[in-house]
């Protein structure tokens, strides 16, 4: 990748039985996360590596994606902003979070919340295997503009965002932005209007760790 690549990118992972293959239908893909490069000299590959680095070192919340297979689109992010203000709530009381895995925040089997967690995450033979699997079937994928504006960088990363559902990702969610969305590449011309297109688009473009990110 070109060092010079500001724009929205999403990642997750594909479901398929096999190791490092690009999922073959938006039901084979589980999105978790949407952020941006929004400085004019980014670099789509250090945030790749960053995120990555934040999954093996404890940094991300981790979820058993091995159980939730079966249905790809879930409510992680609800999990995930529960648990964050019970853990918040039990920090000005002077305690910590609960200790996972806990049924009232299911399938959540780690949270980035300080050292006296990282023992269980380093030491849980569910985590290493969950952790094994997310490496292996990481796929991402992203998206530039015609010309560069940092506005618009902003305004489709919301609209990404919400079109996938903040409930359904590991991420900081956003208001809904008002944004018409065209994806132009050399073969076609899609109109963004649903999860769907925006994966009928992507699906060809995504990237593995296999494939030189």
């Amino acid at each position: 990748m070109a060092r010079h690549n500001p724009g929205v990118y999403m990642w997750g992972f594909s479901l398929e039985q096999s190791d490092y293959t690009i999922p073959s239908s938006s039901k084979m893909f589980f999105p978790y996360y949407v952020g941006k490069v929004e400085k004019e000299k980014g670099f789509m590959y250090a945030r790749t590596q960053e995120h990555l680095g934040s999954i093996m070192g404890g940094n991300l919340s981790i979820f058993n994606i091995l159980t939730d297979s079966k249905s790809p689109i879930t409510s992680i992010g609800s999990v995930h902003s529960n648990y964050q203000k019970k853990s918040k709530g039990a920090k000005i009381l002077g305690g910590i979070g609960p200790d996972l895995p806990d049924p009232v925040y299911p399938d959540l089997l780690h949270f980035p919340e300080g050292i006296h967690k990282m023992l269980h995450f380093s030491t849980d033979k569910i985590i290493e295997a969950q952790i094994d699997w997310m490496l292996k079937h990481f796929c991402i994928t992203y998206y530039k503009l015609d010309k560069y504006n940092k506005q618009d960088i902003v305004a489709l990363e919301k609209f990404i965002g919400n079109m996938i559902g903040y409930k359904s990702l590991n991420t900081k969610p956003y208001s809904k932005y008002n944004l018409d969305v065209e994806i132009i590449d050399n073969n076609s011309n899609i109109k963004i209007s649903n999860y769907d297109d925006l994966f009928k688009h992507c699906r060809g473009q995504m990237s593995g760790v296999k494939y030189g990110i």
